[in-house]
């Protein structure tokens, strides 16, 4: 009977679990690197990268180039050399229509890039963007919406190290229909735990509707790392209330262990595919770079599988 009995309690409850609507399934991540030619661990200081065209693009922030290569390999198709303004400082990436973009920390400004010739264009934006602090803290990561015609701008830590802000700004066409300039809308602030935590870059997946945070805590050898999402309403707005973290398997321990393998993990650039698969790139110096000769670190290319 007892055996009869807790059978017909097993029956009953399966019966019950599949009457319910099945949860959402939460995407992870499985992380792994990509790896690279020496020519990435020379004082390059890759911050900003970009999957566009089935290329992979990597913004250097102290030698001004922009390095294209095959998103499997990493394999070094070509160089784009830059026509930089003396003082720049390119920090993120990203790409809207056809074309590459730049945002710059030393001295704030947004960047249109011709791939062909290096030539670059600054966009004109209806607001100031905040400088450079003290603490070294300025914008960070670019990302863009075209679906909602919309940039977002990431400004990495405020004065008191206390929250990293996202800027909205909307895309206002010129009346030749070949260029735009950008409209300040709106700021998202992220509360930050204490000055050892910001963000470093931003990515927008448009099949998703979401905008991707990279966030980071680092104090002497101690590191985490997270990927952070929030969603944006039909008019592309952020919204701050969904922020959650993105399981990825782990992150930190791979981290961790990369560290002590020579490798900078000063993650700075970040960008998805359209298969929803991520791309990390490190910063792997600091100060004035000489681009030709080897960095105390190397750089490291993480590719963050999506898991069915």
């Amino acid at each position: 009977m007892r055996s009869i009995y807790s059978l017909l309690i097993l029956l009953l409850a399966a019966t019950s679990i599949h009457a319910q609507p099945l949860p959402n399934t939460i995407e992870h991540y499985s992380v792994e690197d990509i790896m690279l030619s020496s020519d990435y661990h020379k004082q390059v200081c890759i911050s900003g990268m970009k999957y566009h065209n089935n290329k992979l693009y990597f913004a250097s922030e102290r030698c001004p180039i922009i390095i294209e290569a095959d998103p499997k390999t990493a394999k070094v198709n070509r160089i784009i050399s830059l026509q930089v303004p003396q003082e720049f400082e390119m920090e993120g990436m990203t790409s809207y229509g056809n074309k590459l973009y730049l945002i710059s920390e030393n001295t704030p400004a947004i960047y249109e890039v011709n791939v062909e010739t290096g030539a670059l264009g600054q966009l004109t934006l209806n607001i100031n963007l905040p400088a450079k602090s003290k603490d070294g803290d300025g914008m960070e990561g670019i990302a863009a919406n075209e679906t909602d015609q919309k940039f977002y701008l990431l400004r990495e830590r405020n004065d008191d190290l206390t929250r990293s802000q996202i800027y909205t700004c909307s895309v206002v066409p010129a009346a030749d229909g070949k260029s735009f300039s950008l409209k300040y809308e709106s700021t998202v602030e992220l509360v930050l735990e204490s000055p050892q935590w910001r963000y470093s870059d931003i990515c927008f997946d448009a099949k998703s509707r979401k905008l991707y945070c990279m966030k980071s805590f680092a104090k002497g050898n101690k590191r985490q790392q997270f990927l952070e999402c929030m969603d944006v309403d039909d008019k592309g707005m952020p919204l701050p209330a969904t922020l959650k973290n993105m399981p990825v398997d782990n992150f930190t321990e791979a981290s961790i262990a990369f560290k002590t393998q020579g490798y900078s993990m000063n993650l700075e650039g970040l960008t998805i595919d359209p298969d929803g698969n991520f791309y990390i790139v490190s910063d792997n110096t600091s100060g004035k770079a000489n681009c030709e000769l080897p960095a105390k670190e190397k750089t490291i290319l993480l590719y963050l599988e999506k898991q069915q």
